[in-house]
């Protein structure tokens, strides 16, 4: 199948996602399990955004006028993975925006920044996560680590969360959050913004007494050196529940992304429940969305929110 045709396709099965003003950002093109790995489309807005880990050759040119004629989109951005000495970003057609643009996920509303070769600032896999602490966050305390831009805590806070405390060690995503905060109506705390190293944040945070009724844990694929006790690959969910987990209070939930392919919910959720410390049982189990289709749900961004009982 033609890569035009393929994307047709994809398009048509994400109708349900098209013309809702609540939803300006979801993925459009998944090319892993639609017919061409290594190359994604995006929408954020009136962009599109074209990822490619392979050389497109010939095929880019039909498929950023197609995105643009047939699509309507305004912008049509490129960005190249395949070059090993650089990640290239050029506008296709329209204009490359050299500032932040407004997205809107599951109504909320974020910044987004795409004209830079480094991440964006929003995942599109998360929205999931982000409805659910839409729907679980009501008059809860919440800590939300490795807190990046802050998306996952603001759908928290619209959700009703009584406090919510953002932790990252960059300071440049911090400054975001606070404006995604100031985009959605949302009060904001300096305390609030705290930037710093989760491993070591975790047990100063405990001896203070601190409590929470709802704790975020998406911890990058890679740990950062120097950031863990020891410097494990990433989604060390074992050292991290050991950390986490006595923060929560009784009734409390532990909401964990689990992003590496090369293990299994059951043995992240294993230790997560070995080494918590205290009783836990599953409260919730989720996934990315329609529009990262993949037959092994193993290959999915997993999500698993964690109960800690009443005492």
């Amino acid at each position: 199948m033609s890569l035009l045709d393929a994307f047709a396709q994809a398009y048509d099965r994400r109708r349900k996602l098209h013309g809702r003003s609540d939803q300006t950002a979801y993925r459009i093109f998944h090319g892993y399990t639609e017919g061409h790995p290594g190359l994604t489309v995006d929408r954020w807005a009136n962009t599109a955004l074209i990822s490619h880990k392979n050389n497109l050759g010939d095929q880019l040119e039909p498929l950023a006028a197609t995105l643009s004629e047939r699509y309507a989109f305004t912008n049509v951005i490129s960005r190249a993975h395949w070059n090993p000495q650089a990640t290239s970003v050029a506008a296709l057609r329209g204009n490359l925006p050299n500032h932040p643009i407004e997205v809107t996920d599951n109504g909320l509303r974020f910044l987004v920044t795409l004209h830079t070769p480094n991440a964006h600032g929003l995942f599109l896999d998360s929205r999931p996560a982000r409805g659910w602490l839409l729907e679980n966050s009501q008059n809860r305390r919440i800590l939300n680590l490795f807190s990046h831009t802050g998306s996952l805590g603001v759908a928290a806070a619209k959700g009703g969360a009584r406090s919510v405390v953002h932790v990252d060690n960059k300071p440049a995503p911090l400054e975001v959050a606070r404006k995604n905060h100031r985009l959605n109506d949302l009060p904001i705390e300096d305390r609030a913004f705290l930037k710093g190293n989760v491993y070591q944040h975790l047990p100063r945070a405990f001896r203070a007494g601190a409590s929470f009724e709802g704790i975020i844990l998406d911890p990058p694929p890679r740990v950062p050196k120097g950031m863990a006790r020891r410097r494990p690959l990433g989604q060390d969910f074992a050292q991290l529940a050991s950390l986490a987990a006595p923060l929560l209070a009784a009734g409390g939930w532990l909401l964990c992304f689990f992003s590496r392919f090369d293990r299994e919910r059951e043995d992240f959720e294993r230790d997560v429940l070995e080494n918590a410390g205290g009783p836990l049982s599953v409260l919730w189990r989720g996934e990315s969305g329609e529009d990262f289709p993949e037959a092994d749900s193993e290959r999915k961004l997993r999500l698993t929110a964690f109960l800690r009982k009443q005492a």
